[in-house]
């Protein structure tokens, strides 16, 4: 309990940003934050423009009185005296508001030079302000413009400037001021008035805190009653005596709470008494019915594997039916390959006599062609010797031509140097040397034709030489296949020797099938049997079965019911 109290006081603290006394507190402080604002926000506003129209009100008073006392001067010490420098910084070396740092006057002729300043520097120079530039035009158009207070932006600040202008024109007398340093006393106002609205702000706070905790703190009381009635703590709540006595609306609020406390205590001490023996009783009636449960779940199973077995037995026994009929097929169908197999063998065995007939042929002739083609080639070889030795001829023919054709030629030579008398000479050597290039023309011609024939005949020879190695490489391929098909011959025969044993085995597996399938149907029908019995046996088994198990699970489910219900009621305290 102490723990659970621990455990509230803990969430009241963490809550105490949501409580109704901060809320309260928050609502007054901002409602006179806001109240503050709105008088401050008033009263400033109202009290500015008042400030600012005396303080205008004020330079202007001031350009006023100095500049009638310096009218009044011009007329008494004439208006160079009057307006020297020296005797303008006595009277108005100290003008200005009082107080203020940035309030000083000077003085513009009508022309707009400047005739004094409290900067000397500018005296005798033109006037920079364009408010009395202004003036000083309407000076110059023949008006005399009457005093008045302006504001202007100078150099990129605010001013305020009041002037008078003499009676006759002559000078201008301006007072300036700052804006901001004459607002500085609204500005200090304004920090006071909101100093105080925060100071007052925070009193009124402290005492509000303080009245509504006093408000607040019977409720705190009750809520925690309630707390406690939440966390099903219903034993006696210290000072709730006090709160009950109470004859405002926290003591009704307490006197409501401690009745329902009564009135559920009444009902959870009941509750908590049948809870207790409706625990006994599905105790007790869970372990009977667990008890059944498991004596039915003996017997279902018991009869449940008699029925599988039996079960089991007329299947199996229908499946070895079903597969000595299907070795029956088997059987027949493997009698019938094996009939074909043998005539396949035995037609693969006339194939192979005849092929191996066929090679021995093919041998004969391979050899015939071995021989025939040695034959062309050794002539092939003596082709190609002869046309050899007619190039040779026919090179020895060529260079008798081409001696004859040089002897003719000499020849001409001689006949021609022995004149008429070698005339004839000479048309005979003419002949011969005629006949000689003929000879060599018809000699390089044969030259021509042997050089292509001893082309065409080294080819046929390397031609030759692939066939013959050809030839030889068929030969080594016929034996080869000879010996192979020789193989084959003898594998055939065995193979054949192999079927006929086959077939012989086939038959007696067909006789002895027959004998199994009388004794597996026989089998058969006495599994059914079995089966049939064992399953009506089963189904009546699996009906108790199932209403035992029905009420084990509703005896199971009313013992975590009352279990639920016993750790339901073990929450509340009385």
């Amino acid at each position: 309990m102490a723990e659970e109290k621990r455990g509230m006081r803990n969430g009241d603290k963490g809550n105490v940003l949501h409580s109704l006394r901060t809320k309260i507190v928050g609502v007054m402080i901002m409602a006179m934050v806001i109240l503050s604002v709105c008088l401050s926000v008033v009263l400033i506003r109202n009290l500015r423009i008042p400030l600012m129209n005396l303080n205008q009100s004020y330079l202007y008073d001031l350009a006023l009185a100095y500049g009638e006392k310096l009218q009044s001067e011009i007329e008494q010490k004439g208006y160079n005296t009057a307006t020297h420098y020296n005797s303008l910084a006595d009277s108005l070396g100290e003008a200005g508001l009082k107080g203020v740092e940035s309030s000083y006057a000077y003085l513009v002729s009508s022309e707009g030079t400047m005739l004094y300043h409290p900067t000397k520097d500018k005296v005798g120079k033109p006037v920079e302000n364009e408010v009395v530039k202004a003036v000083v035009a309407e000076i110059a158009s023949g008006a005399v413009p009457e005093p008045n207070v302006v504001e202007y932006d100078f150099n990129g600040s605010v001013k305020y400037a009041a002037y008078y202008v003499t009676e006759r024109g002559h000078c201008i007398l301006v007072m300036s001021v700052d804006k901001d340093e004459l607002m500085s006393t609204v500005h200090r106002v304004t920090l006071t008035g909101t100093a105080c609205t925060v100071v007052m702000v925070i009193i009124a706070s402290i005492i509000g805190f303080f009245f509504v905790s006093r408000i607040i703190k019977p409720i705190i009381k009750v809520t925690g009653v309630v707390g406690q009635l939440a966390h099903m703590d219903f034993s006696e709540i210290d000072g709730q005596e006090k709160l009950t006595a109470r004859a405002d609306e926290t003591g009704q609020m307490s006197r409501a709470v401690a009745e329902l406390r009564r009135q559920l205590v009444e009902v959870v001490s009941d509750l908590r008494a049948q809870s207790e023996k409706l625990y006994e009783a599905s105790d007790v009636l869970n372990v009977n019915a667990s008890e059944t449960a498991t004596t039915v779940e003996q017997v279902e199973k018991a009869v449940s594997e008699i029925s599988d077995g039996a079960s089991s037995q007329a299947d199996e026994t229908q499946k070895a039916t079903e597969n000595v009929i299907l070795m029956g097929s088997m059987v027949e169908e493997t009698t019938r390959q094996v009939e074909e197999l043998t005539d396949n063998a035995n037609d693969m065995r006339k194939s192979s006599d005849e092929a191996f007939e066929t090679l021995q042929n093919l041998e004969k002739i391979n050899n015939q062609a071995r021989e025939a083609i040695d034959v062309i080639y050794e002539q092939t070889n003596t082709t190609n010797e002869s046309a050899m030795k007619i190039r040779t001829a026919t090179s020895l023919i060529t260079s008798i031509a081409e001696e004859t054709n040089l002897l003719s030629l000499n020849a001409s030579i001689e006949a021609a140097r022995a004149g008429e008398q070698g005339r004839g000479f000479a048309v005979v050597a003419s002949q011969i040397q005629k006949l000689a290039e003929q000879s060599n023309d018809s000699a390089r011609q044969i030259e021509n034709i042997i050089d292509s024939l001893i082309e065409d005949s080294q080819k046929s020879v390397a031609t030759m030489e692939d066939v013959k190695k050809i030839m030889e490489s068929q030969s080594e391929s016929v034996d080869r296949t000879n010996e192979r098909f020789t193989h084959v011959r003898n594998g055939i025969t065995q193979s054949l020797d192999g079927v006929n044993q086959i077939a012989d085995k086939t038959k007696r597996l067909d006789e002895a099938r027959v004998n199994v399938v009388d004794v597996v149907q026989n089998l058969t029908a006495i599994a059914e049997e079995n089966a049939a019995s064992t399953e009506e046996t089963s189904a009546s088994v699996t009906e108790v079965s199932t209403i035992v198990y029905s009420i084990s699970e509703n005896a199971a489910k009313l013992k975590e019911v009352a279990e639920h219900l016993e750790q339901s009621m073990s929450i509340f305290k009385i």
